[in-house]
């Protein structure tokens, strides 16, 4: 049992180390973001935007535009999502307003 649970603390490790070489975590608040490096390295495995200014994502700027694409991705897919719930809404709207046109005649 104790082998078992050290064979699954290694592939843990290892996950982490890969994802420490692979990606950079940036978090901006609450949000956590992952970015892939090119070339992997061990630099920037980390890195906390939350209190950066203007000057700051100026001297970063692969930073920045990766932020920018979330961003947009984001708020995409927050229009989609209201749209959607909108059109669901008329829609129920003039299922019962028909239902009560037929039930008139």
């Amino acid at each position: 049992m104790k082998k078992i649970l050290n064979i699954i603390l290694i592939l843990i490790v290892l996950t982490l180390v890969f994802i420490a070489y692979k990606y950079t975590v940036i978090r901006k608040g609450m949000s956590f973001y992952f970015m892939e490096k090119h070339p992997p390295t061990f630099e920037e495995v980390y890195i906390d935007v939350t209190d950066w200014t203007i000057k700051d994502y100026a001297l970063h700027p692969k930073i920045s535009a990766f932020l920018v694409a979330e961003g947009v991705k984001k708020t995409t897919i927050d229009i989609k999502s209201k749209v959607m719930e909108s059109i669901e809404k008329h829609k129920k709207e003039m299922e019962k307003m028909i239902k009560e046109n037929e039930e008139e005649e």
